[in-house]
């Protein structure tokens, strides 16, 4: 009676045994259930094709992801599948490295193969392809834009412009005026036609002011003989100053003279030769500070500077 009674309780505990396998086989288990990103220090993922490598920086969204994998029984089979293979590579605080490859319906972890619970993989594949997207992005693929208008100088300063935006064009909708940074200190005048490229955003002020300037391009330089003369400058050394309608506040300047305007050609003009201006000449000159010359004239000190020629 008592051989019967050990037989049947080895029975139940065999039974008991392969219930347990066969349950563990059809729900599968999730093998990172317990990870947390802390424990991970680099993370990469390689997708082949195209055979590229991208650095993980989000590794909370990565592991969260790997928490959902569930995986089955061991099976290799899918080396006979083709298809896009994305392998993560794991560098873990206590130095070891673990691959984990996706291969729907598969998972490969340190090259041991498992059949896996299709959703979980499939959301690993997405978000590899996702992260493979946004690195092959343009660099200007981003939320900003470039807009383009015309506009006519209505007023040149030391480091700005005053336009008004042309017939017709969105901007005029929105004022009249444009107060425009000349960054790049072209060689501007009264009455040139400008082409103006910027992000697209107007600020609330008059006169308006733009977002960001990217570009201002000189489209037509005004006449000479239309009712206003050029900005009075001056070439020496092969470079034109121009007024900039300041006087100098330098004191204890010294007597010598670095050079004389020699030349002069009309106000509508531009000097070509070096100690040429289009204002006069017989006016001496020094050597001021930040790329500018200081110009005697009338008894005062007149502050002219460098700026590149448009034309």
């Amino acid at each position: 009676m008592r051989k019967r009674t050990i037989i049947i309780s080895l029975i139940c505990i065999w039974s008991a045994a392969i219930i347990m396998i066969i349950f563990s086989v059809v729900s599968g288990r999730k093998p990172y259930k317990d990870l947390e990103a802390v424990q991970i220090v680099s993370a990469t993922v390689q997708l082949s094709p195209p055979d590229k490598t991208i650095q993980i920086t989000e590794i909370k969204e990565f592991v969260d992801l790997l928490k959902d994998v569930v995986i089955y029984n061991k099976d290799h089979s899918y080396t006979e599948y083709s298809g896009q293979g994305i392998t993560f590579t794991l560098v873990m605080t206590d130095g070891t490295q673990t691959s984990i490859m996706e291969y729907n319906p598969f998972l490969v972890i340190d090259g041991v193969g498992y059949k896996a619970k299709y959703e979980p993989c499939e959301a690993l594949n997405h978000y590899a392809n996702m992260l493979l997207e946004r690195t092959e992005k343009p660099a200007f693929a981003d939320n900003t834009q470039e807009v383009t208008f015309q506009a006519t100088v209505i007023e040149v300063a030391d480091n700005s412009i005053l336009v008004e935006p042309v017939d017709d064009s969105m901007e005029l909708d929105s004022a009249d005026k444009f107060s425009i940074p000349n960054k790049e200190k072209l060689a501007l005048q009264i009455g040139d036609t400008v082409e103006i490229v910027y992000n697209g955003d107007i600020l609330e002020s008059y006169p308006a002011q733009l977002g960001e300037v990217y570009k201002i391009t000189l489209l037509e330089q005004a006449k000479a003989d239309a009712m206003w003369d050029r900005i009075p400058m001056v070439r020496i050394n092969n470079k034109l100053y121009y007024d900039t309608g300041r006087e100098s506040t330098v004191i204890g300047r010294c007597g010598n003279m670095d050079g004389e305007i020699t030349s002069t050609v009309d106000g509508t003009e531009i000097p070509m030769e070096d100690n040429q201006s289009n204002f006069g000449s017989g006016f001496g000159y020094q050597y001021g500070a930040n790329d500018t010359i200081e110009i005697y004239m009338n008894e005062k000190w007149f502050v002219f500077e460098y700026r590149e020629e448009s034309e």
